[in-house]
């Protein structure tokens, strides 16, 4: 059984690449841990280089950088050892039991041996003393044996002991994700008789939503701690305390505040004083409601052209009617076409997102995957944002979104009728998610779907791949391998 030890977590929320503001918060965290008598403390993988610096990672002079922050960060430490993860600049390695003339042979496994330049490993830092670690390993810290890694992924060491198995996580937030953590690491608490921690940062990055809910696990299935979801926070946690976590929130509670966090770190990161919405499409309430939850009700500005101000009343968000009929007439007559809904569109969302440049705001779209992926969207017009904080989510998440916060909000979403057609969502996501092709999808033993519905369906997702090439970024609710990378068409034209 692991021996007792008082573990700090620090749960930042990091900038890519702003070394200075991350270094601070570590700073800021691990004097908080000390004064809570602290004996190791831990932070996450890109708890300094903040979320997924991609190419940035390759470059000298953020590795230069990246340096220069962990050696100060050091000068800032006391004797209480901190590990957290970072980039590393490793020089390519050819291992000395290697023949010379059996590199050409062997070349293509060498190079697959090799570690990536860039590459994310553990670190460990004292006063003055910065120690880059072997990734994956046991390390032997005082009296205790701890296993450190700057991934997530459930181990199980047969030939080590370790008192503590530490991930320095770099995994992002999807739909699910809180509930499978913690199945894997209270397994993987019990298969290793250990303590397993998960330590996550939060934030919002190119898309992705780092969730935080750094938690412990201990043998016997137990939770000592959780931090916070989608917050930044510092706790000490003592491993031999009897103590429980809390239940894991709901589902729908978690993909509210993703979103919310979403919207929050793209307004401020991006130095926009808010957000501005139509509230003319079909799920702008529950994108309103979740703005103004996000950003407080006097920075999110809304606009209507049908004159759909009831529920921006209801939440207390200004909202501006205007009428735009004048100039689709005017500009159908001057291009010598009848005026269209279309047309319409694209003149609402050129005001909307004049609007919103006057005033330095986000302009954002309530369109979700359906309207997506089945091309029901005008480009240019209601998919004239830049953000799409719905873009991830089906009508049957939306419903049950709706369901949740109508608890805090009884006047917007008092009475939820369940969605039409939700054999759309299930048929979306067979085919553009789970990558099945319509006819293996038909074809199954059991297939509760009709084969005019697979068909009419795939040939919306076909014929509007090259439309959702100019669609808004959205905020990422699924996992990472089943996020549709190329155009449908390529595998779902059987």
């Amino acid at each position: 059984m692991a021996k007792n030890i008082k573990i700090g977590i620090i749960q930042n929320a990091p900038l890519t690449a702003d070394f200075s503001n991350n270094l601070r918060q570590i700073v800021q965290g691990y004097r908080e841990c000390l004064d809570h008598g602290a004996e190791l403390i831990v932070a996450s993988a890109y708890a300094l280089s903040g979320a997924n610096p991609a190419d940035l990672a390759r470059r000298e002079s953020f590795q230069r950088q990246l340096r220069a922050a962990l050696d100060c960060l050091s000068q800032e430490l006391g004797s209480v050892p901190l590990l957290l993860g970072a980039y590393t600049d490793l020089p390519l390695f050819i291992p000395e039991d290697i023949e010379e003339d059996d590199l050409l042979a062997e070349a293509d496994e060498i190079i697959l041996q090799m570690p990536a330049r860039g590459r994310l490993v553990p670190y460990l830092l004292e006063n003055n003393c910065v120690e880059e670690l072997f990734d994956a390993e046991v390390l032997e810290l005082g009296d205790y044996s701890i296993y450190v890694d700057t991934y997530d992924d459930e181990v199980y060491l047969e030939d080590a002991q370790a008192d503590v198995i530490l991930h320095l996580s770099n995994a992002v937030w999807y739909a699910g994700k809180a509930e499978e953590d913690a199945t894997r690491h209270s397994r993987e608490a019990d298969e290793n008789d250990a303590i397993v921690l998960s330590v996550n940062n939060v934030g919002f990055a190119d898309g992705d939503v780092y969730g935080g809910g750094s938690a412990v696990y201990a043998p016997g299935r137990k939770t000592l701690a959780r931090l916070p979801f989608f917050e930044s926070a510092t706790k000490v946690v003592n491993t031999a305390a009897a103590s429980t976590a809390k239940a894991l929130p709901a589902e729908q509670e978690l993909m509210s505040r993703a979103i919310q966090r979403g919207i929050a770190d793209t307004v401020k990161n991006n130095g926009f004083t808010g957000v501005c919405l139509s509230m003319d499409l079909p799920n702008a309430a529950l994108l309103a409601a979740l703005c103004a939850e996000a950003l407080g009700a006097k920075n999110v500005h809304a606009l209507t052209f049908r004159h759909n101000t009831v529920d921006a009343k209801t939440l207390g968000i200004p909202c501006k009617e205007m009428d735009a009929a004048s100039q689709v007439q005017s500009a159908a007559s001057t291009i010598g076409i009848t005026a269209n809904t279309a047309l319409e569109s694209r003149i609402q969302a050129s005001l909307l997102t004049t609007y919103a440049d006057a005033h330095g705001l986000l302009p954002i779209t309530a369109l979700t995957r359906r309207d997506f992926m089945t091309g029901n969207f005008t480009p240019f017009g209601d998919a004239g944002a830049y953000l799409a904080p719905l873009g991830n989510l089906y009508e049957m998440d939306t419903h049950m979104m709706r369901c949740y916060l109508k608890e805090k909000n009884p006047a917007l979403f008092g009475t939820q009728e369940e969605p039409q057609n939700p054999e759309v969502d299930r048929i979306i996501h067979e085919l553009a998610d789970r990558n099945l092709s319509a006819g293996a999808l038909l074809f199954r033993t059991v297939c509760p779907f009709t084969e005019d519905e697979v068909r009419k369906i795939q040939r919306s997702i076909i014929s509007s791949a090259f439309k959702r090439t100019i669609t808004p970024m959205v905020i990422h609710t699924e996992k990472p391998d089943e996020r549709v990378k190329l155009p449908s068409h390529h595998r779902l034209n059987d």
